[in-house]
C-alpha cells in the first residue's frame, strides 16, 4: 500500500471511530427510554461498542506509529551517510 493510501486508510480509521463514539453516545442516550428489562442488555452492547472503539483507536495509534516509524528510521539512515 502506497503512503497515499496509508494516509486514506488512516482518515477513514479516524472516521470510523468517531463515527462509533457518536453512535455510543445516542445508544446510551437510548438506554433511559426503554423498559428495564432491555436496559441491561442495552448496556451491555453499549460497552462492547464502546471496547470496540477503543481497540479500534489503539490500533489507529499503532497503525500511525508504523507509518511514521520508517521514514523516522530512514532519516536517521540519511544523516549518518
Amino acid at each position: 500500500m502506497s503512503a497515499v493510501g496509508d494516509g486514506e486508510f488512516l482518515r477513514l480509521l479516524k472516521k470510523d471511530i468517531e463515527y462509533f463514539e457518536c453512535a455510543v453516545m445516542r445508544f446510551e442516550d437510548l438506554i433511559p427510554r426503554v423498559c428495564a428489562p432491555l436496559q441491561d442488555q442495552w448496556r451491555l452492547q453499549a460497552q462492547s461498542r464502546r471496547n470496540f472503539t477503543m481497540e479500534l483507536e489503539i490500533l489507529l495509534e499503532k497503525a500511525e506509529a508504523c507509518l511514521r516509524g520508517p521514514v523516522a528510521i530512514s532519516k536517521n539512515d540519511s544523516a549518518s551517510l
